[in-house]
C-alpha cells in the first residue's frame, strides 16, 4: 500500500510539471529543405512547441525558394539576447538558450552550426532547383513554339480557304447601294474584301508571334522583366478600353433608347406623309398632298437633329478640348465650303413650296426643255426630248423663268400653235379652211375645245396665220407638231395654194408650180412670163432704121 501511494504521488507531480513547463516537454520536429533535413528542433518558445516552430521556419524558408532569388545569404542577428537566423535580411528562426541547452552547446556555437547547415542546404536547393527550373522552361519553351507553330498553321489555312471562297464568290458579289445609288461597285468591294482579309490576317500572326516571345522570355530572369514591362505596355491599354466600355455600357443604353425612340418617329412620320401623298388622307390646308413627300423629309431631319443634339453628349470625348476643336474646324469647313450647297438647299425648299411642277411634268427651265424625272432640295434633273438628262440646280431654277406644259393640260388643254405666211391672192376664209382641216387630221389634238386661227400679222407681201390647237399630250408636242406641219402641207396642196415663205417675186417665166403633181388638175400649164408695151405718143417712136 506504501507503495502504490509513492507510485500515484510521482506521477501527479509529473503531469504537474508538464503542465506548468509544456516548453520542458521532451519533443523534436526537423526543419527540411526539399526533403533534406537541415536540423532538428527539441525545446519549444513559451506556448509554441517544437513542431509549431518548425513547421513556420519551413513556410519562411519555402516562400523565399518560390521567390527564385538566388543566390541567398544566411547570417546569425542578436536581438533581445536571443539570436537570430536571417535569410537575405528575412527571420527565419530564433535560437533560444533552451535550444542551446537540449543540443549541449553554448547558443553562439548552436547558432554558427546551424546557419552553416541552413547555408548548404538552401545551395544544394538552389542547385537542385536551378536544374528543375531549367528543364521547366525548356518544356514550356517547346510547348510554346509548338503551339505558336501549330495556331500559325490554322491561321494561315483558314486564311486560304476563305480567300478561296471568295475567288470562287468573285463575279457573283453584289455592289453596296442605298436607295439605288451605288456607293461601292463590286470589283472595289472584292478589292476591299481581299486586303480587309490580309490585314486580319497580319494581325493575328502579330498577336500570336508577340504573345508568344513574352511567354518565351517571361521563363528567363534575364528577360523577364523586359517581357512583363512589354506586356504590360500592351495590357495595360487594352484593359482601360474594356473599362472604358463597360463604364460607357450606361450611356449606350441610352443611346440605344434614342435611336429606337426616333425610328419608330420616323417610321410613323413616313407612313403619314406617304398616305398624305397618295391621297389616303389629306393633311391641308397645313400640308398640300404635292408637298407631302418633302415636308416629311423636312420633319424626319429635324426629328433626327434633335435626336443628335441629345445624343451627342452622351458621345465618348464630348465636352473635351480636341471634340471642341474638331467640331470649330468641321464648322469653318462646312461654312467656308458650302455656301452654293446650303443656297440650293434653301432655294429647293422654296421650290418645292412653290409647286411650280411635278414628277412626269413636261418644262422648260431656261434653256431646257423636257420631262421632269428626280426632283431633291439640291436639284432637278430633266430628260430633254432628245434623251438626254440634264442636272438644273435649285438655286439656278429658282433665278430663271420656268415653264409648266403640263399644269392644265389635262383639265383645260395645252393649246399648240405654229404659223404659215400664205400671199395676198389666196382667200383668207380658205387658209382658215385648209389649216382647221389639217388641225382635225392630226392625232392628239383636242375635238374641244377646237382649233382656231388667228391672222396675226398683214406684211407687205403675205398674210400670216396662226393655227391654235388644244391637246391634253403635253409631252407628246414634238410628235403632235410634226405631224400638224405634214398636214398642213397635204391640206393646202389639196387646195392648191402655195405655202412661199420667205416672201420674193413670183416670176417664174413657165416654171411649174411647187405643188406637188398629184394634187394638180390634169389641165394645169405653167403660166408664161408676159410683157405689154404700149407707148401714149406715135410721134415719140423711135426711128429704129435711121
Amino acid at each position: 500500500m506504501k507503495k502504490a501511494t509513492i507510485l500515484v504521488s510521482s506521477l501527479c507531480l509529473w503531469v504537474f510539471v508538464a503542465e506548468v513547463y509544456p516548453q520542458q516537454v521532451s519533443h523534436t520536429a526537423r526543419v527540411e529543405v526539399n526533403g533534406q533535413t537541415l536540423f532538428v528542433l527539441r525545446a519549444g518558445v513559451g506556448s509554441f512547441s517544437p513542431e509549431e516552430r518548425a513547421e513556420a521556419a519551413r513556410k519562411r524558408l519555402q516562400t523565399i525558394m518560390d521567390s527564385g532569388r538566388y543566390p541567398v545569404k544566411v547570417e546569425v542577428r542578436e536581438v533581445d539576447s536571443q539570436r537570430l537566423l536571417m535569410v537575405d535580411s528575412q527571420p527565419i528562426l530564433a535560437i533560444t538558450e533552451q535550444d542551446a541547452r537540449a543540443e549541449g552547446q553554448t547558443s553562439q556555437e548552436l547558432a554558427r552550426r546551424w546557419a552553416a547547415s541552413l547555408q548548404e542546404g538552401l545551395n544544394r536547393a538552389q542547385a537542385k532547383s536551378a536544374r528543375l527550373t531549367l528543364l521547366r522552361r525548356m518544356i514550356i519553351t517547346g510547348l510554346v513554339i509548338l503551339g505558336t507553330l501549330l495556331l500559325l498553321a490554322a491561321i494561315r489555312n483558314a486564311h486560304r480557304r476563305i480567300r478561296q471562297g471568295l475567288n470562287a464568290r468573285r463575279e457573283r458579289l453584289p455592289a453596296l447601294r442605298f436607295r439605288g445609288l451605288e456607293l461601292i461597285r463590286a470589283e472595289t468591294f472584292f478589292r476591299t474584301l481581299v486586303q480587309s482579309l490580309l490585314l486580319v490576317y497580319g494581325g493575328c500572326v502579330l498577336i500570336v508571334g508577340l504573345g508568344a516571345l513574352l511567354l518565351i522570355f517571361a521563363q528567363f530572369p534575364q528577360t523577364r522583366g523586359y517581357a512583363l514591362q512589354l506586356g504590360y505596355w500592351i495590357w495595360k491599354p487594352l484593359v482601360d478600353i474594356m473599362r472604358g466600355i463597360v463604364s460607357y455600357l450606361p450611356n449606350l443604353f441610352y443611346i440605344l433608347m434614342i435611336v429606337l425612340v426616333t425610328r419608330v418617329i420616323l417610321r410613323i412620320l413616313a407612313i403619314v406623309f406617304d398616305q398624305a401623298a397618295r391621297g389616303a388622307i389629306s393633311l391641308e390646308p397645313w400640308v398640300h398632298a404635292d408637298v407631302a413627300r418633302p415636308t416629311g423629309q423636312i420633319i424626319k431631319t429635324l426629328v433626327i437633329l434633335v435626336s443628335l443634339f441629345f445624343v451627342a453628349p452622351l458621345l465618348p470625348g464630348a465636352g473635351t478640348r480636341a471634340a471642341q476643336g474638331i467640331t470649330i474646324i468641321v464648322g469653318l469647313m462646312i461654312s467656308l465650303g458650302s455656301t452654293s450647297t446650303v443656297g440650293n438647299v434653301i432655294a429647293g425648299v422654296v421650290l418645292t413650296y412653290m409647286r411650280p411642277f411635278k414628277l412626269g411634268d413636261r418644262v422648260k427651265i431656261g434653256e431646257v426643255t423636257g420631262d421632269i424625272l428626280e426632283r431633291t432640295f439640291l436639284y432637278t434633273r430633266v430628260l430633254t426630248i432628245k434623251n438626254e438628262e440634264v442636272i438644273v440646280p435649285s438655286l439656278q431654277a429658282l433665278s430663271t423663268a420656268m415653264v409648266n406644259y403640263s399644269s392644265r393640260a389635262k383639265g383645260q388643254g395645252l393649246i399648240l400653235h405654229t404659223s404659215v405666211t400664205i400671199g395676198y391672192d389666196a382667200p383668207w376664209r380658205d387658209v382658215h379652211d385648209f389649216l382647221l382641216r389639217a388641225a382635225d387630221r392630226t392625232r392628239n389634238v383636242l375635238k374641244a375645245p377646237k382649233p382656231f386661227v388667228l391672222q396675226t400679222s398683214l406684211d407687205d407681201f403675205f398674210v400670216t396665220y396662226q393655227l391654235n390647237v388644244f391637246t391634253d399630250q403635253p409631252n407628246k408636242q414634238a410628235d403632235i407638231y410634226s405631224e400638224l406641219h405634214q398636214n398642213i402641207q397635204d391640206s393646202f396642196n389639196e387646195g392648191e395654194i402655195e405655202i412661199m415663205s420667205p416672201h420674193y417675186f413670183q416670176v417664174r417665166d413657165g416654171n411649174t408650180t411647187t405643188i406637188p403633181a398629184r394634187y394638180r388638175g390634169t389641165d394645169y400649164t405653167p403660166q408664161r412670163f408676159r410683157v405689154e408695151a404700149r407707148l401714149a405718143d406715135p410721134a415719140r417712136q423711135p426711128n429704129l432704121g435711121k
